[in-house]
């Protein structure tokens, strides 16, 4: 299973994730509060601060893939959606994705109070 750690603390992350289990195969995916799952963040060697900071996800290799890269591993098995991963993952467009969910990730981050950790 793909193992999927996000803040469930955050509003926006909490509704963008209900959203994808509601649609997701039961068996694909593994999803992970951050908050209740810091064994996993020792595992993988993700400081909370990079937890809280962007999403991360964990494929069946172990792989470990973070902001866009984590969506688009989420987007790939959803139907619906699949055709956007390999949109974003386009030369151009790909460069671009990580720059703004780069300033978008940090906006939230900044935004929310328990994101103040060392």
């Amino acid at each position: 299973m793909i193992k999927i750690l996000f803040d469930n603390q955050c509003n926006i992350c909490k509704k963008e994730i209900q959203y994808y289990q509601s649609i997701s195969p039961s068996e694909v995916f593994l999803w992970c509060d951050l908050h209740k799952n810091k064994t996993l963040l020792r595992k993988y060697k993700i400081t909370l601060k990079d937890a809280l900071l962007s999403l991360h996800a964990i494929d069946e290799k172990e792989s470990l893939y973070k902001g866009v890269d984590a969506f688009c591993l989420i987007w790939k098995h959803l139907r619906g959606w699949n055709l956007i991963s390999h949109i974003i993952k386009m030369p151009i467009i790909y460069p671009i994705s990580k720059v703004l969910y780069k300033h978008f990730a940090l906006w939230r981050f900044n935004k929310l109070h328990y994101c103040r950790v060392n």
